[in-house]
C-alpha cells in the first residue's frame, strides 16, 4: 500500500495499477480464486483451464503489484490474495452485477448489510 508521506500522485498511480492488473479478464479471475482459498500453480492453471506458463506470467505480474502473496513451502509456491482493496473491489463487483465475485466467507454480506443498517 503507502504510507503517511505518500503523495496524491503517489496514490493515484498506485490505485490505476491495482485497476489495471484486474482490467484483465484472467488476472481478475485469479484473484477470484485466490481471494477464496490458497492454490499451487498446478492446481489453479487446471481450473482456469489456461497453462502453467502462463498463468505464472499472470502471478509474476500481480505479485509484484502487490494484489498476490506467494508462500513457499518445499520446491512449491502456494499463492493468496488478501489485499482488502481487492477484496472490496470484488465484493462491489459481486453486487453490481449480481454475480459471487468476492471472497465467499460465510455470513460476510450479512455482517456488511448489518453494519450499514446500524
Amino acid at each position: 500500500m503507502y504510507s503517511d508521506q505518500t503523495t496524491e500522485d503517489e496514490r493515484l498511480i498506485y490505485h490505476a495499477d491495482l485497476l489495471s492488473q484486474l482490467s484483465n479478464p484472467k488476472r481478475l479471475e485469479v484473484c477470484i480464486h485466490l481471494s477464496r482459498q490458497e492454490e499451487d500453480v498446478n492446481s489453479l492453471a487446471k481450473k482456469l483451464g489456461i497453462s502453467q506458463s502462463a498463468l505464472s506470467q499472470h502471478l509474476t505480474r500481480l505479485h509484484h503489484s502487490g494484489i498476490v502473496k506467494v508462500r513457499r513451502q518445499a520446491q512449491f509456491r502456494y499463492y493468496t490474495c488478501d489485499h482488502p482493496g481487492v477484496h472490496q473491489i470484488l465484493k462491489t463487483l459481486s453486487k453490481l452485477f449480481d454475480a459471487e465475485l468476492g471472497p465467499m466467507s460465510p455470513g460476510a454480506d450479512d455482517k456488511d448489510a448489518q453494519g450499514k443498517k446500524s
